[in-house]
């Protein structure tokens, strides 16, 4: 009798290592846990610079979104689209320009502007099933 209590016993431990033992898994997925288990991704990060801040009519105008996910670079956005307007323009006036990776996590666009005027951009960018729309203004004089 003892033999058979002592391997039930042995039976239901064993069960409940092996059940507890399926319902883990380790984090390989470029996220974070928090409240018990729930993944959150990791952020994209897209830094937007604008270069010059200032140009004259006609002079070309440097857009670079650099895209990065956890500190590495991104060069394989779903979609990378600089969304431009002059000020007090209607929605409908808005230029939208798709570009692709220039390398190192670098999407590039050069583009040239004649009227003056303070300008705004957006850079919409998707990636690793995330979007952020990064904003900043530059003038054309």
């Amino acid at each position: 009798m003892k033999i058979r209590r002592w391997f039930t016993v042995s039976l239901v431990i064993l069960l409940v290592f092996i059940v507890n033992g399926c319902g883990k898994s380790g984090n390989t997925s470029g996220h974070s846990t928090y409240n018990g288990g729930d993944t959150v991704p990791q952020p994209i990060e897209v830094h937007l610079q604008v270069n010059p801040i200032e140009a004259k009519a006609g002079e070309t105008v440097k857009f670079e979104a650099k895209v990065t996910h956890q500190g590495d670079h991104v060069d394989d956005a779903k979609e990378v689209m600089f969304e431009f307007w002059k000020d007090g323009d209607a929605e409908d006036k808005h230029q939208k320009v798709t570009v692709d990776s220039s390398g190192d996590g670098m999407y590039v666009l050069e583009q040239a502007f004649e009227q003056a005027g303070t300008y705004h951009v957006i850079s919409h960018v998707t990636a690793k099933d995330q979007h952020s729309m990064p904003s900043t203004e530059f003038t054309v004089k």
